[in-house]
């Protein structure tokens, strides 16, 4: 008893040392330090805010203290993955106050959500109710590489419910290093919450001079509650009802649903589950891209059934393009399926989709070419360092100045005899295989419009044959994120090729949203099917 009493003396010493260094800030400089500390206050709350403030900002930084005491005192050879946790710890104080209020946010929004969960980055279709969108916009840009895809909002129809649609996407390792934020906060107010907290927070206020404290020398909790202050957003979020919850066996009672397709919605599982009581249901990833196309497919036919678009319309701006890359606007094709999806992203996988039924689907093949691929040999082969820079290199090159064309070999006669367009390539570098001067004469930007060439050659002569024998070569549809909006020259490479086959290439303006909408197609399904069965 003599020990803890002399520990509780010299913790509340240490407090009171730490308050002191915040007595000279004004106000306003408090609420400056404890917003960058993320500590959530209501700034309009009436009455005197100061002490209660020092009150925070002692609280907190003797939280982290504690979590730094803890850490140095276990051996980093003997527990790495205790002082892994402790640099996470210190690591997570530089997270962009943007993306916590962003990812707060999302996850207090009612309504729905779709999330594809990549390598690099991480998409999320948010659906919320028409009649509660406009409380729950989000910035175009936050933190590092966090964006508001403005542009590609719509409107869908769930059970007679129209939901407006945001698309937000932001880097993976952006996301995780927020997420991680929040669940070591959430264990910082764990700790020092419920029955401790009282405890705790009367030794910081043991002082005369504190409004909080009684004649008797107690923290008198009444007046903390009435200021309208939270410790922490942690508690806030404990305390949500949202229409997606579901029970679970952790020690919070209900978390909510998430559907969520890619490599990251098993790999971080765990993390969302204990920090954001987010729990994460896996959608396949090529399931997810089928059934986002399929979404917005019957988003057009409710678009016309609401009365909100005319017949022949391009509400979801389904487009192919010209020569130049230039978008040409074009109508869903009135037989839809059978359809041919070719997904494009590190590598290729095509997929032939038979109605729109769930999974009535098959992968029919597929390549190893693809974005990886362009982007590592750019980088093996020119200055390139990112994939915009490839691009850009690719912009100002010329293809035929590295690759061997059917004329070079044949001629102009000689190709038009074989029955072939002289245009037409033979081999991809071939200029290069040789010592001519037309490979001699080979930029960089030759080099990088070549590989690009290549890449979508691959795909091109794959999907036109397999489309052919499925008798689909007016209804293809290439989705992914290599052929995203800045990769122009791809689409047109793509578009042209095609036509030289009789056929047609289909793009998307939501093409790299096709597995967040998919995952969303899930949730509403999920809760028509439960409406249907009350």
């Amino acid at each position: 008893m003599g020990q803890r009493a002399s520990d509780q003396s010299e913790k509340v010493a240490e407090t009171e040392a730490d308050t002191s260094a915040y007595k000279d800030k004004d106000l306003a400089e408090l609420q400056q330090l404890a917003a960058a500390r993320g500590i959530l206050f209501d700034s309009a709350a009436p009455g005197s805010q100061s002490s209660f403030l020092l009150a925070l900002l002692a609280a907190y930084d003797a939280g982290v203290a504690a979590t730094t005491t803890a850490a140095k005192h276990v051996p980093s050879r003997q527990e790495p993955q205790t002082a892994v946790k402790g640099q996470q710890m210190e690591d997570s104080v530089g997270v962009c106050p943007s993306v916590l209020e962003v990812l707060q946010r999302i996850r207090q929004s009612p309504g729905h959500m779709g999330v594809d969960i990549g390598g690099s980055l991480v998409k999320m279709a948010i659906a919320l109710p028409v009649s509660v969108a406009g409380g729950y916009n989000f910035p175009s840009r936050f933190g590092e590489s966090g964006c508001t895809h403005g542009h590609l909002e719509l409107t869908l129809w769930s059970s007679g419910t129209p939901f407006v649609v945001r698309f937000v996407s932001g880097a993976t390792s952006q996301m995780e290093h927020a997420v991680q934020h929040f669940g070591l906060r959430r264990n910082r107010s764990w700790a020092f919450s419920r029955q401790d907290s009282a405890e705790k927070l009367d030794m910081l206020t043991r002082s005369p001079k504190s409004p909080y404290c009684s004649s008797s020398g107690h923290w008198k909790a009444s007046d903390c509650a009435s200021s309208g202050l939270d410790w922490d957003d942690a508690s806030t979020i404990d305390t949500l009802e949202l229409p997606t919850e579901v029970p679970t066996e952790s020690r919070h009672p209900r978390v909510r649903r998430v559907a969520a397709a890619g490599g990251g919605a098993c790999k971080f599982a765990p993390l969302f589950r204990n920090s954001l009581h987010v729990e994460i249901e896996p959608v396949k990833e090529l399931s997810a891209v089928v059934d986002g196309l399929l979404l917005l497919a019957n988003f057009r036919d409710a678009r016309l059934e609401h009365g909100t678009a005319e017949q022949g319309t391009c509400p979801t701006d389904l487009f192919t393009t010209d020569e130049v890359g230039r978008p040409s606007p074009l109508p869903w094709p009135k037989q839809l399926f059978p359809l041919l999806l070719v997904n494009m992203g590190s590598g290729v996988s095509i997929l032939k989709v038979d109605s729109a039924k769930r999974n009535d689907y098959t992968r029919v093949g597929g390549t190893a070419c693809g974005g990886a691929t362009f982007l590592g040999l750019a980088r093996t082969l020119t200055s390139a360092k990112t994939f915009e820079e490839a691009l850009m290199l690719a912009e100002r090159g010329d293809a035929s100045k590295a690759d061997k064309l059917v004329r070079d070999i044949y001629g102009e006669d000689g190709s038009a005899s074989l029955g072939l367009a002289g245009g037409l390539t033979a081999s991809n570098f071939g200029k290069l295989s040789d010592l001519s001067p037309a490979g001699a004469r080979c930029s960089e930007y030759d080099l990088a419009r070549s590989l690009l060439q290549m890449v979508t050659q691959q795909s091109v002569l794959l999907a036109a044959a397999f489309a052919k024998h499925a008798d689909c070569l007016d209804r293809v549809f290439f989705v992914g994120g290599f052929i995203d909006e800045p990769n122009r020259l791809a689409r047109a490479a793509i578009a042209q090729n095609f036509r030289s086959l009789g056929g047609c290439a289909y793009f998307l303006r939501h093409s790299d949203f096709l597995g967040a909408l998919g995952s969303l197609h899930h949730a509403f399904e999920d809760l028509e099917e439960h409406v249907e069965g009350q």
